[in-house]
C-alpha cells in the first residue's frame, strides 16, 4: 500500500487537493488516481488536484489537475490556494510570489491571513454579443479566455419572466449543453451565467473538466467582469457573489477594450491535513 500527504484547501468553496512534491518524494500522478482522490463518496473528494514542485528560477511551479484526470489549464482559485500554501509553508516574499503554470508566468500577494490576490496575464480572444444555440434557441453570448476559456450569458437572455429563481436554476443541465456545442470544439469551455440584481452581481458556473458546476470559479470571475465591463459599462473593482456565497474581487485597468493588471482577490483557506492510501 502506497501512502500521498495531502493538504486540504478551498477558494471560495472551489475545493482542492493540495500534493506538495517536497512531501511525496518519487509520487507521479496519474488519470486514476486522480479520479479516485476528486471522488466525493470513495475518495477526498474535490473539484480538482493542485501539484506544486520545485521550480529553479521561481518560488514554485504548479500544475492543475481536473477532477476527470485531465491536465487542466489555468486555475484561478487553485492559483490563490497555492499561493496560501507557499507562503504559510515556505520562505517566500507575501507581497510578490512568483510562479509557474503551463509555462506562463504568474504572481500572487497574501493580502491578509486567508485572503490571497492572484495577478493574471491578460486575456487572450475575446468575442462580444454572438448566438449559440441551446435547444434549438439562439442565446446571446460573449467569450473570453482568460487563461482558460469562457463563455459568459446574462440571466435576462434565457429567463424573460420570474417564474425561474436563479439560484434553483439547473446550471449543470444548461451548461452542459454549452460545454459541448459546436461553435466551441474541440476544447470545450466553461459556462457562465452572471445575474444583475440591484448593486448585486451574482454569478454561476459550470466547469469543464469537473463536468458540473461548482461552488466558485477564479478565472469564470475575471472573464464575467471583463464582460460586464465590455457589456454592461461597470468598472473596476467588481464583486460577484458566487454560488457558495462567498465574494470573489477582480479589478482591471481596462483601456480601448484591453485589459491589463488584472487580479482576482478572495478567499483561500486550509481545511484539513491528512494521508491517503492507495
Amino acid at each position: 500500500m502506497n501512502t500521498i500527504k495531502f493538504i486540504k484547501m478551498n477558494g471560495a468553496g472551489n475545493d482542492f487537493i493540495l500534493i506538495d512534491a517536497n512531501n511525496n518524494k518519487d509520487f507521479q500522478l496519474n488519470k486514476s488516481l486522480i479520479t479516485s482522490m476528486c471522488d466525493r463518496r470513495t475518495g477526498i473528494g474535490a473539484d480538482g488536484i493542485l501539484f506544486i514542485e520545485t521550480s529553479e528560477q521561481y518560488d514554485y511551479n504548479l500544475l492543475y489537475y481536473n477532477s476527470d484526470g485531465s491536465l487542466g489549464s489555468l486555475c484561478g482559485n487553485g492559483s490563490r490556494c497555492s499561493l496560501k500554501y507557499v507562503s504559510d509553508n515556505y520562505s517566500v516574499n507575501n507581497s510578490d510570489i512568483k510562479f509557474s503554470c503551463n509555462n506562463l508566468i504568474y504572481s500572487g500577494a497574501i493580502v491578509q491571513n486567508d485572503l490571497v490576490k492572484f495577478n493574471l496575464n491578460p486575456p487572450g480572444k475575446i468575442k462580444i454579443d454572438f448566438p449559440i444555440n441551446h435547444n434549438g434557441r439562439k442565446i446571446n453570448s460573449h467569450f473570453t479566455d482568460t487563461g482558460s476559456p469562457h463563455t459568459v450569458i446574462f440571466w435576462d437572455e434565457i429567463c424573460d419572466n420570474n417564474s425561474t429563481i436563479f439560484h434553483d436554476f439547473n446550471m449543470k443541465e444548461f451548461g452542459e449543453l454549452i460545454r459541448y456545442s459546436n461553435e466551441f470544439m474541440p476544447q470545450g469551455t466553461n459556462v457562465n451565467l452572471i445575474h444583475i440584481e440591484g448593486d448585486e452581481i451574482y454569478i454561476r458556473t459550470y466547469e469543464r473538466g469537473v463536468e458540473d458546476e461548482t461552488l466558485a470559479c477564479g478565472t469564470g470571475a475575471v472573464a464575467s467582469a471583463i464582460i460586464l465591463n465590455l457589456v454592461k459599462k461597470i468598472s473596476s473593482p467588481i464583486t460577484l457573489n458566487t454560488f457558495g456565497k462567498d465574494k470573489l474581487i477582480v479589478n482591471f485597468i481596462a483601456e480601448s477594450a484591453k485589459f491589463n493588471k488584472i487580479t482576482l482577490t478572495g478567499p483561500a483557506k486550509i481545511n484539513y491535513i491528512g494521508s491517503y492510501n492507495f
